[in-house]
């Protein structure tokens, strides 16, 4: 059976591999153009290269020469993997088989765009990853299979997602050849239970310290790479913080963003009555550091306080 693969990312790219290592036939990969400012786009030469596979570069699948140059693949299958745009109805019907996506949300919860921010963001510690088949509504498919996949307080986005690709692989292994062989099924989606997520940008990233440790070092995980990350400001400097300590409960009585110690190479900042260590940050054109080097060896100071201004964009 031959597949056609549309991906950006490195989930797709795991799945493909994972596929050619059990002897499945992959035809083509389609991806995006080498300069699409996507944060998580990675390249495809190499694996095309191994899979013996024709690559083609397309802003969009539903562009009716994309349209004709897939129908002219002849897939059985059609994975759409890692893929941040939504697939027409005139896409999903070319497989002889079926269009197979994949989610990182037990669907039908979190429907929709940035699962991974969203995941860490609302503080969950456990999601999954849904394989579905593809219908013209996002995320709304009938399920294959799923995957548990458990979140600490000490994964971020890198982490997560890269339980997420070992997820991927393993859903492959496991299903794909009762999918094809036509002994797996999928099971329709509840709608009534499904919520949706939306889509994020960098100017959301805004820090509000007035909110609590751990719903602030949920925000700062939530953001790290490989997506823009989260920020604030000292003295009208933009600061972004990559990285943060799970909070331990520590209790202070002062101004939300102050900056209270320096521990190590952590700044202890007060949030909403508590403290929250911050780890990593980096200024404006300049490299990532502790977040202790903003007092140690810039003009920062204890006391200075970060701002917390939500309607700050730039």
């Amino acid at each position: 059976m031959d597949i056609v693969f549309v991906t950006q990312n490195k989930l797709g790219l795991r799945c493909i591999r994972t596929l050619h290592d059990i002897g499945a036939s992959i035809t083509t990969i389609y991806t995006l153009p080498d300069v699409s400012y996507i944060s998580d786009q990675v390249k495809f030469e190499d694996v095309a290269e191994e899979t013996n596979a024709d690559l083609r570069k397309v802003s969009s699948v539903n562009d009716p020469g994309v349209v004709e140059q897939i129908v002219a693949d002849e897939p059985d299958f059609l994975f759409v993997v890692g893929w941040s745009r939504l697939v027409e109805q005139s896409v999903i019907d070319i497989p002889e088989i079926a269009v197979i996506g994949m989610h990182p949300t037990p669907l039908p919860r979190g429907r929709g765009r940035a699962p991974v921010a969203w995941n860490l963001i609302k503080g969950y510690d456990e999601t999954s990853l849904s394989m579905f088949r593809l219908v013209e509504k996002a995320d709304a498919g009938p399920v294959y299979a799923t995957h548990e996949i458990p979140i600490t307080r000490r994964d971020d986005a890198s982490s997560l997602n890269e339980k997420i690709f070992d997820a991927g692989e393993t859903l492959i292994r496991d299903h794909y050849r009762d999918i094809a062989d036509g002994n797996l099924a999928p099971t329709p989606q509840q709608d009534s239970e499904a919520t949706w997520w939306p889509k994020r940008d960098p100017n959301h990233g805004l820090i509000d310290w007035t909110r609590s440790a751990e719903t602030v070092h949920n925000w700062i995980r939530g953001q790290t790479h490989p997506y823009p990350g989260a920020f604030s400001y000292l003295r009208n400097t933009k600061i972004t913080v990559w990285k943060s300590k799970p909070p331990s409960g520590e209790t202070v009585f002062a101004t939300p963003g102050e900056i209270i110690d320096v521990r190590g190479d952590e700044l202890a900042v007060a949030a909403w009555e508590e403290v929250i260590e911050i780890e990593t940050v980096q200024l404006p054109d300049g490299p990532e550091m502790p977040a202790a080097s903003l007092v140690r060896e810039y003009q920062f100071e204890i006391s200075d306080v970060f701002e917390r201004v939500r309607d700050r964009t730039s």
